[in-house]
């Protein structure tokens, strides 16, 4: 899971996320799959918080630890069982309800998402955080007068809130005021230098712009959060469209040593051998592995066909074409390519 909260997915609402190279968008996010497998053990976080729980059944903060765990292996059910045991335990406890929301976020359940969060206001009129929460799920529905009135409610209790400026920096991006949005995403980072979410955004409003400033944010993201897979992602697409395709190729190798089967990292190595660097051996054998990765990934099989048609090999070419207009028949890019190999016939 990437993360929770802020509502779990609010920058792919929003905003674009990893894109692929001038096609439609591939399925599978860098970003994912960077964590190893769980396995339950003696050492393992989960198995150590049933230990204490069977020791002490009483105590709600466990059953809200373990919640917590079971929430981040999305393993829905038993996140439900044990935030409710930790609610029916301590019917005040506030970081249940919160957790409480993130579940029913999960489950696509808006109305016990509110009832969550209101109640925990009910608690606690001065917890910024299901404030906070409630503007973003009202900023999701695009509600955005009461998400913009949540964030004022947060902010009159505090005015350091990172996530507050961060959502209505967002909320500002949702009515295309970029301006507004841009002073929010600043303040938010000032406020927290390590709150990776509005520094993108920052990044993405320079790109946007052209500011002569975007390589050089980009690279210092890449420097401060080593961890965070879409900023070097997002620095490579930056480079191979602006001159430096070899450096490019570079960070996507650095990528694909985490993930290396990941298929759109390898289509955009594909892409950049075959568009900036005219290599259609090497294209061609990246093409390849990411359709091994990823049997369905259409771009993948249209640029193969791109590769031979520009090799002057119109008969494979056309087999890949015609394979994506089986399934796809409204696939424009597949069908131009079918017009360009007749008019070479002609």
């Amino acid at each position: 899971m990437r993360k929770r909260f802020l509502f779990a997915s609010l920058l792919g609402v929003l905003v674009l996320g990893l894109t692929a190279c001038h096609n439609n968008p591939p399925k599978e996010n860098p970003e994912n799959n960077l964590s190893t497998e769980q396995v339950d053990s003696p050492r393992d976080p989960l198995a150590l918080l049933s230990d204490s729980i069977a020791q002490d059944e009483n105590r709600a903060d466990l059953y809200l630890r373990r919640a917590s765990l079971y929430v981040e292996r999305e393993q829905v059910g038993q996140a439900m069982m044990d935030v409710n045991k930790a609610i029916q335990l301590d019917p005040n406890n506030v970081d249940a309800l919160l957790l409480l929301s993130d579940i029913y976020y999960l489950l696509g359940d808006e109305a016990n998402i509110t009832a969550a969060l209101n109640h925990a206001l009910e608690i606690d009129p001065f917890d910024t955080r299901p404030m906070v929460k409630l503007a973003e799920l009202n900023l999701l529905k695009q509600n955005y007068n009461l998400a913009f009135g949540y964030v004022d409610n947060a902010l009159k209790v505090s005015t350091y809130n990172p996530k507050a400026y961060f959502v209505r920096g967002m909320t500002y991006m949702a009515k295309q005021d970029t301006t507004s949005a841009m002073k929010n995403f600043l303040i938010a980072r000032e406020q927290d230098p390590t709150f990776y979410d509005p520094q993108r955004e920052i990044s993405i409003i320079y790109q946007a712009q052209h500011s002569p400033l975007t390589e050089s944010f980009m690279r210092s993201m890449v420097q401060q959060f080593p961890g965070q897979a879409v900023a070097r992602y997002d620095l490579a697409l930056f480079l191979q469209d602006n001159g430096a395709p070899e450096e490019a190729l570079a960070h996507y190798d650095t990528l694909l040593m985490l993930q290396p089967a990941n298929s759109r990292l390898l289509f955009n190595k594909g892409y950049v051998y075959f568009v900036y660097l005219e290599d259609n051996e090497k294209a061609l054998d990246y093409f390849n592995q990411s359709l091994q990765s990823d049997p369905s990934y259409i771009d993948a099989l249209y640029n193969k066909g791109r590769v031979y048609e520009r090799m002057g090999d119109y008969v494979q070419a056309k087999t890949f074409y015609s394979q994506i207009l089986r399934d796809y028949p409204d696939y424009e890019l597949a069908i131009e390519g079918m017009n360009r190999i007749s008019n070479q016939a002609e």
